[in-house]
């Protein structure tokens, strides 16, 4: 038995200025394999003050690092959802990369009152982005965070920070498979915004296009240069944020 106080998943991913004024819109922002949502801290970091920007934490990485990163997709909806019911009523979309994206998509599925729609980046409206990532070996997983170029070399360089970098990735590739085969079919009204890499060796800049299939809500498709990280481009920041501001200001307020 432990006294020690149940974590909280939602924390704010960006400081409000003072004078900011009271936020119109929310932005919750979930991370992808091996990461955490801080790492999209640049990305959303210039979003108009009158958004309240949150990210997820989950178990194993950044402030919840010393607590095992085996978690099961529905754990993690389960607890996202709850916190965010407990927060004031504002239009509020979900944003994930990748694994993100699917998470997001759980999240919105499971509780579609408390969104007003979903932004998915990189991510097939079908299947599993990386799959092809089962089943790699250590070797071969320090090789793909070289090739994407979003992993410090000197963290891939240090043995504890690579073994818990594999160790990440390892557990997040099989949430992934987990929470988008719990997804699969479930029908899906939201509005989306599918955002992707023109080089994206993982999903295909065309599969975008299919998300107009896969929910009975509005569809935008926004593709820009780079390959499955484009958005960690800072070329491509402002694209992102331009992108992400217009359907939040779109956003309808939810009912209560």
């Amino acid at each position: 038995m432990t006294d020690a106080p149940a974590p909280h998943w939602l924390f704010p991913l960006r400081k409000q200025p003072k004078d900011a004024p009271a936020p119109q819109a929310r932005l919750l922002v979930l991370p992808y394999a091996a990461a955490g949502a801080a790492s999209l801290r640049p990305l959303v970091a210039g979003l108009p003050a009158g958004i309240e920007v949150l990210g997820v934490s989950l178990p194993g990485r950044e402030r919840r690092f010393s607590e095992p990163p085996v978690t099961g997709h529905i754990e993690i909806v389960t607890a996202v959802t709850r916190e965010l019911a407990q927060l004031p009523t504002l239009p509020t979309w979900l944003f994930g990369h990748s694994m993100g994206a699917s998470l997001a998509l759980a999240c919105a599925l499971a509780a579609p009152e408390l969104c007003a729609g979903v932004a998915v980046s990189a991510r097939k409206p079908t299947g599993v982005a990386l799959a092809s990532m089962r089943g790699l070996s250590d070797e071969e997983i320090v090789g793909f965070f070289g090739a994407v170029g979003n992993t410090a070399p000197k963290l891939l360089e240090d043995p504890f920070w690579r073994a818990r970098l594999i160790e990440l990735f390892r557990n997040d590739t099989q949430l992934d498979e987990e929470v988008s085969a719990a997804i699969e079919g479930a029908p899906f009204h939201l509005p989306v915004l599918a955002l992707g890499g023109a080089d994206d060796p993982y999903v295909a800049a065309a599969e975008l296009d299919e998300w107009e299939q896969r929910t009975s809500g509005r569809c935008e498709v926004v593709v820009l240069p780079g390959a499955h990280f484009y958005l960690l481009d800072p070329a491509n920041r402002a694209a992102v944020q331009q992108a992400l501001d217009l359907v939040l200001r779109q956003a309808p307020v939810p009912a209560v």
